[in-house]
């Protein structure tokens, strides 16, 4: 055997809703003001989310417009009020209190972005890595794409079944290469095990949900020829219970699921987030161009 693990979380994650917000953020600015600087940073915990970094835009937002853009990034992403969760086991957004901690982009910075010449100037240093292979449709790794792809079907069902699945969800894919070599060459040979968590509400036995998910996992749309549901390991709640969940229970912090998303652990990365940055902080920006470069690097037969 010769394995490889990639770990996918849903938008409910905490880490994820601080993303998700930091990005709202970012898009919000940048939908006032084209020209707008942002590199915001999102910390929830509990019912608090603190919008903390550096923010230069004409867009003008009050503490009350940020505390709304916070609620509606929640209902969006799910946490939208659902009575079959408690207020003690699942975040509420009417029940969140918003702390704005933003000071302006440093003039210094600023004059090496927006420079005299009209050229748009990098924010910051940095390094940045792109990565494509050939495993998938989508030139993505094997584990991290199929591991994404449970994600996004669990998390579908969840937001229209919130009756009984949460979306604090989280996936897992171990691939099976057989030996060093078909990892090398991008050749892997099964899928080895598959993890799955997905908080249901407390009504439900650990028999209904790991049905329930089973018959997700099954329908996904895996490759028949990778995937054997008999010749799998699948591990699904496996603590047995999974109710309490969202940031009530587990912080979430911008910037610490770098590797969902990037490359799934298949390729290095350069430390730096891409959520919370307008196009000039090359994190984001340097990252997307790479990513492009190496994906039509591959699709070319390079």
């Amino acid at each position: 055997m010769y394995l490889f693990t990639s770990e996918v979380v849903a938008p409910g994650h905490p880490d994820k809703c601080a993303d998700i917000i930091a990005d709202t953020i970012v898009d919000t600015l940048i939908i006032g003001d084209s020209k707008s600087r942002v590199a915001s940073e999102v910390f929830v915990a509990g019912k608090h989310v603190v919008i903390g970094g550096e923010v230069t835009s004409h867009t003008q937002m009050s503490q009350e417009d940020y505390t709304q853009l916070v609620k509606d990034a929640l209902i969006k992403i799910g946490y939208d009020g659902n009575k079959h969760f408690t207020h003690e086991e699942c975040l509420y957004p009417e029940d969140v209190e918003v702390q704005v901690l933003l000071n302006e982009q440093s003039p210094d910075i600023n004059q090496g972005v927006d420079q005299e010449d009209g050229e748009t100037g990098a924010g910051d240093q940095g390094i940045m890595f792109g990565y494509a292979d050939c495993e998938t449709k989508n030139y993505m790794p094997s584990a991290i794409t199929y591991a994404r792809l449970l994600m996004e079907k669990v998390y579908e069902y969840a937001k229209a079944n919130p009756h009984e699945l949460g979306v604090d969800i989280k996936t897992q894919v171990t691939m099976d290469y057989g030996v060093k070599d078909n990892f090398e060459s991008c050749q892997p040979q099964k899928i080895h095990t598959i993890v799955v968590s997905a908080p249901c509400v407390a009504s439900m036995n650990i028999e209904t949900v790991r049905e329930l998910i089973q018959g997700l996992i099954d329908d996904a749309g895996l490759p028949s020829e990778l995937y054997n549901k008999d010749d799998c390991i699948i591990h699904i709640n496996p603590t047995g219970k999974y109710v309490s969940h969202s940031p009530l229970h587990d912080s979430g912090l911008t910037g610490r699921k770098l590797i969902v998303d990037s490359f799934g652990g298949y390729a290095p990365i350069g430390g730096g987030a891409q959520s919370s940055k307008d196009y000039t902080k090359v994190d984001r920006s340097g990252l997307y161009a790479a990513r492009y470069i190496a994906k039509h690097i591959v699709a070319s037969g390079l």
